[in-house]
């Protein structure tokens, strides 16, 4: 079995190698009018195209031993219109590849697949300044060990409201799920999240942004219920052939975090997402 520490070294390389990729080989790629539109794209769940991110988390700092703990997630997002004027737009969050190390030694810790998280958003389909979305919010407890999930089944609702003015962007997603079954030995799961997105552009498919995810445990006292993150990034969006890509690297500093716990105070965030054509219909 491969160690956690050969495993974390390698999605580093993974990472670093996509991040590297994608910002040197921007210069080259073809800068037609049509990245503007990829950019909104890229940012709008609710837009006619399937959107697959891919991100790679690493959490660092506060933490005993100085250990790091990272998670590689695929987050796609395809609309499909099931009136004329409704669309139903599912978004799946999969931790793929989860590491958290025993912040209790020097060595030691938990890789592999972390809880799903599909929701389901009903939009109009003709919205135009603000679009919205609403729908059900399922927590799968998909985790391969008792560190990496919950143990639990949950469910709650989600609402997303954004706007695209000539600028950039601005977005709010809120979330919250309560959990109704799973193993009564594991507790119980009262979460919610809370995400903001603002992105101002620059030329040549550049734009400045952050996009950190409050969130809140509601089963835990108030000093340890709250980790809330400040920070700031930078992306691009291009073209490598007929492909719409669009990158982004931020850096977050948790300002508030639980009392007295092992938790990290800093995330780096990549993010890096394929915008594809909905397939058109024989």
């Amino acid at each position: 079995m491969t160690s956690p520490s050969i495993e974390l070294s390698w999605r580093l390389r993974i990472t670093l190698g996509m991040a590297t990729f994608c910002f040197l080989a921007a210069p080259w790629a073809n800068s037609q009018t049509t990245v503007q539109d990829l950019r909104k794209a890229a940012r709008n769940p609710f837009a006619n195209v399937i959107n697959v991110p891919i991100e790679e988390d690493i959490y660092f700092g506060g933490v005993p031993f100085s250990r790091s703990a990272n998670s590689l997630q695929v987050q796609p997002v395809f609309p499909f219109r099931i009136s004329e004027d409704w669309l139903l737009v599912p978004r799946i969050v999969a931790p793929v590849m989860v590491y958290l190390p025993d912040v209790t030694s020097k060595s030691g810790g938990s890789v592999g697949l972390g809880d799903t998280t599909p929701t389901f958003f009903f939009s109009p389909a003709n919205a135009k300044k603000v679009v919205w979305g609403m729908g059900p919010s399922l927590l799968i407890p998909t985790a391969t060990s008792t560190e990496l999930g919950s143990g639990k089944w949950a469910i709650g609702p989600s609402i997303v409201v954004l706007t695209q003015p000539r600028w950039g962007f601005l977005g709010v997603l809120v979330q919250n799920i309560w959990s109704f079954a799973g193993d009564p030995n594991r507790a119980a799961v009262k979460q919610m999240l809370f995400q903001y997105q603002f992105s101002y552009d620059l030329p040549r498919g550049w734009y400045l942004t952050t996009s950190p995810t409050i969130s809140a445990d509601w089963t835990q006292a108030r000093e340890n219920r709250w980790v809330v993150p400040f920070g700031v990034g930078a992306g691009r969006t291009f073209k490598i052939g007929k492909q719409g890509i669009d990158a982004n690297l931020s850096l977050y500093r948790n300002a508030i975090l639980p009392v007295n716990q092992a938790f990290p105070r800093w995330q780096l965030s990549l993010q890096v997402s394929f915008i594809l054509p909905i397939p058109k219909s024989k």
